[in-house]
Order: structure tokens, then C-alpha cells, then sequence
């Protein structure tokens, strides 16, 4: 019984390390924030839940947590590396068809810059190609997202707590100015 338990453990204690290793925690230098709730929920292509996490994730890292949504300045100052691990899980897992930086270039291809506000037209184009409106109309409910890879590129994550009329023109802009400033969805 001693042998057995003896070759037991020599070949569990070695696949125990890589696993260990391979699934090392996702932790935020800047602020802290575990990300690995995050990477379980999108290795499982539960889309509709990690979306959720994402914002609860974006509002630890804003330390915004008591007032449930990110402002403008919330916006302007999300750390560079929680944006860079949240972008980099959902496009490993989504294969390239969600994240940050899949919206941003569809955002300026579209005819938007970041930070300014300037054609309602060009943003509804972008709403319009990531599946943000439907039948010419901003979508109000994050429940008519569509959680699937058959949603349009860059769909997900959409992680706002409020859905307005605007589909939030002026938050999106802000922060599409972060990503550039982040480096985020930027070609060299």
C-alpha cells in the first residue's frame, strides 16, 4: 500500500505544478484585481456572464464599486493593464471576434475619433456593425445582445450597467480614446 501511494504521488504531485503554472492567477500590477472568474466564464463561452463580470471587473479597477457605473473621468483613467487583460481574455477565448480591440478599429473605420464627439451618423454606423442597434434603433436592455459567436465582430464585451437612447456616444468616445492612449486595438 506504502509503494502504491508512493507512485501515486510521484505522478500527481507533477501534473498538479504545470497545472499550477498553466493556470497562474490573472492579477492586475496596477490595481490588484483578479481577473480569473473572468477567464473561467470565457473558456466556457459563457458569454452572457462574463459580459456581466466585465463591468463588475471595470468598476473594481475604477473603484467605482458603490456607484455601480463608470462617469466620463472613470473612463479617461481605467488602468492600461486591467483594459490590456480584459481585451486580451476575451479576444483569446472569442478567437479574435470579441474585445476591445476588435470594436476599436471598426470604430474608426466608421468615421469616429476618439475622444471627440463628431458625427451621430458615424457612431450610429459603429452601433450599427457591432450589433449595438437593430432596425435602425440603439438596443435599450443589455438583454437583446446577442450572446453567441454569430453576433456581429466586436458585439462583446458591452459591459454598461445603463443603455440610453444615444447608445452612450460620448462614454464610448471617452473611452475609445483610453484604448488609443493604452495601446490597445492601435496598429504601430
Amino acid at each position: 500500500m506504502k509503494k502504491l501511494l508512493m507512485t501515486v504521488a510521484l505522478v500527481f504531485i507533477p501534473v498538479m505544478t504545470s497545472l499550477a503554472q498553466e493556470q497562474g492567477e490573472l492579477v492586475s500590477s496596477e490595481t490588484g484585481v483578479s481577473y480569473d472568474r473572468l477567464a473561467d466564464l470565457l473558456s466556457q463561452q459563457q458569454w452572457r456572464r462574463a459580459n456581466d463580470q466585465t463591468l463588475n471587473l471595470l468598476l473594481q479597477a475604477s473603484g467605482r464599486q458603490t456607484q455601480g457605473w463608470l462617469d466620463l473621468e472613470s473612463y479617461r483613467t481605467l488602468p492600461c493593464t486591467d483594459l490590456e487583460i480584459i481585451d486580451r481574455l476575451w479576444v483569446e477565448y472569442s478567437g479574435g471576434h470579441f474585445g476591445f480591440s476588435v470594436q476599436l478599429p471598426i470604430f474608426l473605420e466608421t468615421g469616429n475619433q476618439p475622444g471627440r464627439l463628431i458625427d451621430e451618423t458615424a457612431f450610429e454606423e459603429f452601433g450599427d456593425r457591432v450589433g449595438w442597434r437593430q432596425e435602425g434603433e440603439w438596443i435599450f436592455f443589455k438583454e437583446n445582445l446577442i450572446f453567441s459567436l454569430d453576433s456581429p465582430d466586436g458585439h462583446l464585451p458591452n459591459p454598461r450597467q445603463i443603455y440610453e437612447v444615444s447608445g452612450n456616444r460620448l462614454d464610448f468616445t471617452t473611452f475609445a480614446q483610453r484604448l488609443v492612449e493604452c495601446k490597445i486595438g492601435v496598429s504601430d
